[in-house]
């Protein structure tokens, strides 16, 4: 080997072992100790002094006057624990030593039942008070207990269920600790997500696997990891692998080799080696035995590959960036370990940085907006018992969410009620539901949020109604008087960060203020009635008859800006209704406008509002398809949003653009009044087709169906699917790649023909193969066409859900052309 091909790869050593060595500093000595503190490892002295990486100010780089409280935690507080139905329980809670969780803890039965422990990556949302169901609850029920000092309360909202870990404190400064100390870790746990990411899912493997507790692994160990992983190797290659990363020798109790932590973050490095990037990095350099990358071959690989405009010194601030080797830094080259790094970024994303902030023009009247919408939001289940819930209006409005209903009836006491009529679903109080959109309404998006209000009360409540609009929402709340004059809708900016009255409203000029509306009884009220003959009987004892007649309260009819009124025909609806006036349509009846008159249902959502709402017998809260809703202009989609599944990942597929801000502007031919769109044939309005080439190179740490780490290793393969106009609803499949979840080879190439890009959504999924059953669900992503970002891209795919998985991601190459 000549002398500068030694310098090359003794730089290439140094690279992989600069890498090894900055994963485990950053993270693996964490774990060490962790499994110390837990009596699987060996402890040494160090063991004893650690209080934590604050000690090192070296993961999240805490401020120095944090220490006090962090020391102060992890020697742990007493606090009492708040459970259904004002349950108090007595509980010891302190923070883990390697600062990634919270322990709990019953003195008493510490030896039995062992602890409880609560993943700060799990944390959605830190609140303090009684600002959960089960705090005000427990607060209604404060007779039975000692007073609740609110001061000393706080929340913890964990997972995709959202579920809450309500506490009080001993003291304000108790509590006052635990915030503070809470908050600035959930904020910087973001700035290192990745690196965390990929150390928890390697930590969670190695813990897994080591069954006899010693904190070492041996090689029939680590093949139990290979199977967790969904890796199927052969032994001798591994054993290869394993003796590489087994540098210090260790033996187990057995006296066997055995790696340690540290060792097997270097097994897991070596064995996510990417020959597809390595590929793609040897085209891009001019000699052939080149091992680095200088910014002008960088810049080509940017230009050429990735279709990006960029200069030579930004692709010196990139090597800066992501190459993990200093010297190669200080002579600005990148490394085939930077170049898989910088394919990782957030710049290299499938989905373009530009859509994820607001770029669409937000002053077009909002009828020209597609808008983030969800159905009977109280509901946490079915339609039929499920529990009603203000956590459910808190979760809808976090995710974006710009419309949510209200289902409101006479409660006790004169306090209006929400809950689903007819059946036998909880109720919750209006006013906790208003204070809590209130509270959430704008924490996501700036964007107007709509009350689609049902309203089945009588007078009296009615004027309640009114009135916690009026003292909750204060000059938030906007309605105008409404007359002829009015002629065209406000845009999303005029009402940014306000909130408006979807309902019904009686029409000038008003002859009484109890006068009775004639049209009282909505679509939604008839789908409300259930056919099933024994669920018919059985609400019938529980809630009598139904469907009396309502009067409609000025003062309520006074809020209101978006008018419910009943859908005749299109024709009607353009001779009569007022620009604030808007029709709900359910999913059967709209399905059924669109088949048969599809061009006049475009045209009147040019002018009008749509709302669509799924059909009453969904008992079980299922959502039907958007898609064709959105493809003739339909605003106000509502799903089910507590149902994971397809639907709903489409849904929040199409909503990542425009900053997720909930309010999406419709394409020209659903906009414009000059000309006509159908879209079963988008080619009569000169649409200009694309032609997307995609090719699915390969898959990184895909996760068993579930989340599994027990079972066999799946035989992963893809499924990308376009959805949007009929023409242009199509999908492709890879070959199925057996044994292998780790990192599944396909590279194969796909070209799809999209005549309408404006309304296509993309989506990718991933399937596990089974000879004998349906194939299982693995992961997947959706995107709208036009956030696509062309060249080598990386992507997370999220579970049912719509969460990401921890580590898996799909490797991709995405190019774009106009489709002559």
């Amino acid at each position: 080997m000549s002398d500068r091909g030694q310098k090359k790869h003794c730089r290439r050593m140094e690279s992989i072992t600069y890498l090894v060595n900055d994963i485990f500093i950053a993270a693996g000595s964490a774990v060490w100790r962790t499994m110390s503190l837990c009596g699987l490892g060996r402890k040494s002295q160090a063991d004893k002094e650690y209080v934590g990486p604050y000690g090192q100010n070296r993961l999240f780089g805490v401020q120095d006057n944090l220490k006090e409280d962090v020391a102060h935690l992890t020697k742990g507080l007493h606090m009492v624990k708040v459970r259904g139905a004002g349950k108090q329980y007595s509980r010891h809670f302190e923070l883990t030593p390697d600062l990634m969780g919270i322990r709990q803890c019953d003195s008493k039965k510490w030896i039995k039942r062992g602890n409880s422990y609560f993943d700060l990556a799990e944390i959605k949302e830190i609140r303090s008070g009684w600002n959960t169901d089960v705090f005000q609850a427990a607060q209604k029920r404060a007779s039975y207990h000692e007073p609740l000092e609110e001061a000393h309360c706080f929340s913890l909202v964990l997972g995709e269920k959202h579920d809450t870990l309500d506490l009080i404190a001993d003291s304000e400064e108790d509590r006052s600790c635990w915030l503070t100390v809470l908050n600035t870790l959930v904020k910087r746990q973001k700035y290192s997500a990745l690196r965390r990411r990929h150390f928890k899912w390697v930590k969670n493997h190695f813990l897994a696997s080591d069954a006899n507790r010693d904190g070492v692994l041996n090689f029939e160990e680590v093949m139990n990891v290979l199977g967790q992983m969904n890796i199927n190797m052969d032994r001798h290659h591994a054993k290869n692998i394993f003796n590489k990363a087994d540098v210090k020798k260790q033996k187990n109790k057995k006296e066997e080799d055995a790696l340690d932590p540290e060792e097997f973050v270097r097994f897991y490095t070596l064995l996510r080696h990417r020959p597809e990037i390595d590929k793609i990095f040897q085209e891009f350099t001019k000699d052939d035995d080149d091992d680095f990358m200088d910014p002008e071959e960088l810049q080509e690989f940017l230009k050429k590959a990735q279709k990006a405009d960029v200069s030579v010194d930004e692709c010196r601030a990139m090597i800066q960036k992501y190459e993990p080797l200093q010297e190669n830094k200080e002579v600005d080259v990148l490394s085939g370990e930077g170049l898989r790094q910088l394919l990782l970024g957030a710049e290299q994303d499938i989905f373009n940085l530009r859509c994820n902030q607001i770029y669409q023009d937000m002053t077009r009247p909002i009828t020209h907006y597609f808008i983030d919408s969800s159905h009977n939001t109280y509901l946490m289940e079915d339609q039929l018992r499920g529990p009603s819930s203000i956590e459910a209006y808190k979760r809808a409005l976090q995710k974006g969410c710009r419309c949510v209903e209200m289902d409101l009836w006479d409660g006790n006491n004169g306090e209006p009620i929400i809950f689903h009529g007819h059946t036998l679903t909880s109720k919750i109080l209006f006013k906790d539901a208003l204070t809590a959109c209130m509270e959430y309404a704008f924490k996501t998006s700036d964007y107007p949020v709509i009350l689609s209000m049902e309203n089945h009360c009588s007078v009296e409540q009615q004027k309640m109604v009114a009135s916690h609009l009026k003292d909750i929402l204060g000059s938030t709340l906007w309605y105008i008087d409404l007359d002829d004059t009015v002629t065209e809708m406000p845009s999303p900016e005029k009402l940014r960060g306000k909130i408006v009255v979807k309902g019904k409203r009686l029409p000038p000029p008003y002859p009484d203020p109890n006068v009775v509306d004639e049209d009282e009884v909505s679509d939604e009220d008839e789908a409300a009635e259930i056919v099933d003959e024994i669920i018919t009987k059985e609400l019938t004892k529980k809630v009598g008859k139904t469907g009396k007649k309502v009067k409609l309260a000025k003062e309520l009819s006074d809020r209101v800006l978006l008018k419910s009124v009943h859908f005749s025909n299109f024709e009607l609806a353009k001779a009569k209704c007022k620009c604030y006036e808007m029709s709900s349509f359910v999913e059967k009846k709209a399905e059924k406008l669109i088949s048969t008159e599809p061009a006049s249902y475009v045209e009147h959502n040019k002018l009008f509002l749509s709302r669509i709402y799924p059909n009453g017998l969904r008992t079980d809260s299922s959502n039907y398809s958007p898609i064709d809703m959105w493809n003739v202009g339909c605003q106000i989609v509502a799903l089910n949003y507590q149902t994971a599944g397809k639907q709903m990942q489409l849904y929040k597929g199409k909503f990542q653009d425009n900053g997720k801000c909930g309010y999406l502007l419709k394409p020209a031919a659903l906009q414009d009044a000059r000309s006509t769109f159908n879209p079963n044939k988008p080619e009569t309005y000169g649409c200009k087709p694309k032609l997307l080439t995609i090719k699915i190179i390969s898959g990184q740490r895909l996760p068993k169906p579930g989340g599994s780490m027990k079972g066999e290793v799946i035989d992963p393969y893809v499924v990308v699917s376009v959805h949007g106009v009929p023409p242009d609803n199509q999908k492709v499949k890879t070959k199925i790649i057996m044994d292998n979840g780790f990192n599944p080879l396909w590279d194969e190439t796909f070209k799809l023909k999209i005549q309408m890009p404006e309304l296509a959504l993309v989506r990718f999924t991933v399937y596990d193969y089974d000879v004998r059953s349906k194939n299982d669900f693995v992961g997947t992503y959706t995107l709208p066409f036009t956030c696509m970002q062309e060249g080598y891209c990386h992507f997370r795919i999220t579970d049912k859900h719509g969460d990401p998985h921890i580590v898996a991601t799909l490797f991709v190459h995405v190019s774009i052309e106009t489709d002559s």
